[in-house]
């Protein structure tokens, strides 16, 4: 059983491995028909990482006030700091339906599990008609009827 057991350790590396024969034809660098180098494949990838890239605008509160232009089927990101645990969260208050169609519910991006720590509400919005409007967001409790704490504006200009 021992010595089965050796021989399988001795034959394994070599299996997987296969034989180290410096005599062997070489491996062709190129792929089969159909199939993208690595390299390309990287290459290909990064350029949509990029045209995806380029075609989000990402707002933050510093923005308050600002226009951005954005070009139809792009996507309008709001990511807006907030306090985990006050009770308050971004939400948008004021949109043109016609122009932005929120994508999804709100998520969150949180830079720690400490309770009370800052953390992102982030809102993604998909720009399908032409026109320029107002998106007003707005820093509340969505309980209640108190005033929101902060009221962020910016106006987007859809092409």
């Amino acid at each position: 059983m021992i010595r089965h057991a050796l021989a399988l350790c001795v034959v394994t590396p070599l299996a997987v491995g296969g034989c180290n024969d410096k005599n062997a034809p070489p491996v062709s660098p190129t792929a089969p028909a159909g199939m993208a180098s690595a390299p390309a494949a990287a290459a290909q990838a990064n350029a949509a990482s990029e045209a995806n890239e380029a075609s989000e605008t990402i707002l933050r509160a510093e923005d308050d006030g600002k226009a951005v232009e954005v070009a139809r089927g792009g996507t309008v990101t709001f990511k807006l700091v907030s306090n985990s645990g006050t009770g308050y969260v971004w939400v948008p208050t004021q949109v043109d339906t016609n122009m932005l169609a929120q994508q999804g519910d709100r998520t969150s991006e949180v830079s720690s599990d400490t309770p009370g720590s800052a953390k992102l509400d982030v809102y993604r919005f998909a720009a399908h008609g032409a026109g320029s409007s107002a998106v007003e967001m707005s820093l509340k409790r969505p309980f209640g009827s108190a005033p929101p704490a902060r009221t962020l504006h910016v106006t987007v200009n859809v092409r």
